[in-house]
């Protein structure tokens, strides 16, 4: 066998191990870590007394290694498959020779080439090579995803269940884009694969240009109320897959989720929550507006509620900078000094405000 099969067998078999080693690697050496690092914290506080197994206990029920072997199966499956067709086709269609002058050409180095030169099933080597490239686009995604959980030793089953379909998905939508991508006007060649790897990287986005190429479904409701967690400064994509977890789809479910069941569920730190979720609460009850109180410097529902507690003049100055009414402003500021979920908010600045301080 020619050392270029060999190099291309053992890059897909290294790539496609790369979830395994990486769950191996969590229960070997994180999953120990953080229970030194708890059972440290609670034997200085003394909550450990008489209960000198009390963290190992709770970690193993916790983690369980069985759980995941399933759900890591399954993602590893599909990057094998996505990973066998992008450098090593010559699996699927025999090695080049006198008999077989369309068998191998590598689909990741030769893009477009590898059906556009095929003498016979060129329609089958350009879906597959779509397949190939958003399914190398999921996996670049989900493994900065995976790690990242990893560090924070967050890693659950259900990651390697959400990443999983992702890719399927991805790669559903890159294959429906390649159908239609005459009739939309989408170009073919290397740019359908650029699509498609854009595509398993941000599968949401190549569902929103499939449904804006598609015209039918209906538009029955206002953009602005479904908008997503992105627009909020600060949440990235990651952070988006993370929120999505605990049920966090849109701004108006990060507005209302509960604060104190936000800070247990997810790994991010209190006052990047309390940002987040202050400037989603500014979004839903401004809704068109939030925008235009960024012109005064006002980016979550803290600053605005900061910025009118020096009266009607601040008021006015507020209604002047951003071209919103007088009575919309002063209606927002009395119903988001009533809501209690607010007040929580404000309470839990002021006792990192004093922490700090200390």
């Amino acid at each position: 066998m020619e050392t270029g099969r060999i190099l291309e067998i053992v890059t897909v078999l290294v790539l496609s191990s790369y979830f395994p080693i990486l769950t191996y690697s969590f229960f070997r050496y994180r999953l120990t870590r953080k229970q030194q690092e708890l059972e440290l914290l609670l034997d200085r506080v003394n909550l450990l007394k008489n209960q000198p197994g009390a963290v190992k206990e709770h970690m193993a029920r916790e983690f369980t290694s069985r759980d995941y072997f399933l759900p890591v199966t399954f993602v590893t499956f599909i990057t094998f498959v996505g990973m066998v067709i992008l450098l090593a086709s010559w699996v699927i269609y025999g090695l080049p020779g006198a008999d077989n002058p369309d068998g191998y050409r590598s689909v990741i180095f030769s893009g477009s080439a590898f059906w556009e030169t095929a003498s016979v099933y060129s329609i089958e080597k350009r879906n597959l090579a779509v397949v190939a490239f958003s399914i190398m686009g999921s996996f670049i995604g989900a493994s900065q995803y995976i790690y990242r959980r990893f560090s924070t030793i967050d890693l659950t089953p259900g990651n390697f269940f959400s990443v999983g379909i992702r890719m399927v998905n991805a790669a559903l939508i890159s294959l429906m884009l390649a159908f239609l991508s005459k009739d939309i006007g989408l170009s073919e060649g290397n740019h359908i694969l650029a699509i498609s790897f854009l595509v398993g990287l941000f599968p949401e986005r190549g569902m929103r240009l499939l449904l804006s190429k598609v015209k039918f479904f209906p538009k029955v409701e206002d953009e602005f109320k479904n908008r997503p967690v992105e627009v909020v400064e600060g949440i990235s994509a990651l952070h988006k897959q993370r929120l999505a977890e605990v049920g966090i789809d849109n701004v108006q479910n990060l507005a209302y989720f509960n604060f104190l069941i936000l800070i247990i569920k997810t790994p991010f730190p209190v006052q990047m929550l309390l940002d987040w979720t202050a400037q989603a609460k500014l979004v839903v009850e401004f809704q068109h507006e939030f925008e235009l109180l960024q012109k005064a410097g006002i980016r979550n529902v803290l600053d605005f509620l900061d910025a009118l507690q020096n009266g009607a003049n601040r008021l006015e100055e507020i209604a002047q900078i951003t071209g919103i009414s007088r009575l919309a402003l002063e209606v927002n500021h009395e119903n988001l000094r009533n809501d209690q979920s607010v007040q929580l908010l404000v309470h839990f600045k002021s006792e990192l405000e004093t922490f700090r301080v200390e």
